[in-house]
């Protein structure tokens, strides 16, 4: 038992590992802390004084363990706004409103801009989703066979279409259901979606418009 979980602390703290691999390994581990807390809570009121004083000195530890760790009654359930304002970095990535949702200024490099928003969408069958994306250039044929090769390649976002003032755009996005996303998975994709869609309308049209 310890050592499944030793080795997900292992994988966790490897820098160079895919973000994949460590996401997993920290879910692994939360998972464990989340079966060993209930199972220690439902003693909590166990009659036998030996063991009820070991279910409370376990629990006292992983009280302790957790001092300073903000508590979340819905794990994983952030607004619109935490997760935007997540993004914020005086001088690099300024975050105001924009319609229902947020637009995050990023200087991707000295000298350009590429705005990113973060907005709320439902779909038709009831799931809300939050849309991380930003503008590239026009969504011309010839640019199109290249974005789906491209596409392959990105890992925090990929190209899509989208009508902006009645024309086709191609866009860089992602989309996270609303109630799983975080605030480090959001800033991840924003500065991600800036680099590339920067570059990318840079490569399309050589302006800074977006």
């Amino acid at each position: 038992m310890f050592e499944e979980i030793d080795k997900a602390a292992e994988n966790l703290a490897k820098k160079d590992a895919g973000w994949v691999f460590r996401r997993d390994a920290a879910e692994a581990l939360g998972e464990a802390a989340s079966r060993a807390l209930d199972a220690l809570k439902a003693h909590a009121e166990e009659p036998d004084m030996d063991v009820r004083s070991s279910v409370d000195k376990a629990l006292g530890q992983a009280s302790g363990a957790l001092a300073g760790v903000r508590p979340q009654t819905q794990p994983g359930r952030y607004s619109l706004e935490e997760l935007a304002r997540a993004c914020e970095k005086p001088g690099t990535r300024e975050v105001e409103p924009n319609g229902d949702g947020y637009a995050v200024d990023v200087q991707p490099k000295a000298g350009r801009h590429q705005t990113v928003y973060v907005m709320p969408f439902k779909r038709k069958d009831g799931v809300e989703l939050i849309r991380v994306y930003t503008l590239c250039g026009p969504a011309r044929p010839d640019a199109l066979s290249w974005a789906l090769r491209t596409n392959m390649k990105l890992a925090q976002c990929a190209f899509a279409m989208m009508k902006d003032n009645g024309e086709e755009q191609l866009v860089l996005m992602n989309c996270y259901l609303a109630g799983e996303a975080s605030p480090t998975e959001i800033k991840v994709a924003v500065k991600e979606v800036a680099y590339y869609g920067d570059w990318i309308e840079n490569k399309l049209t050589g302006l800074d418009d977006f």
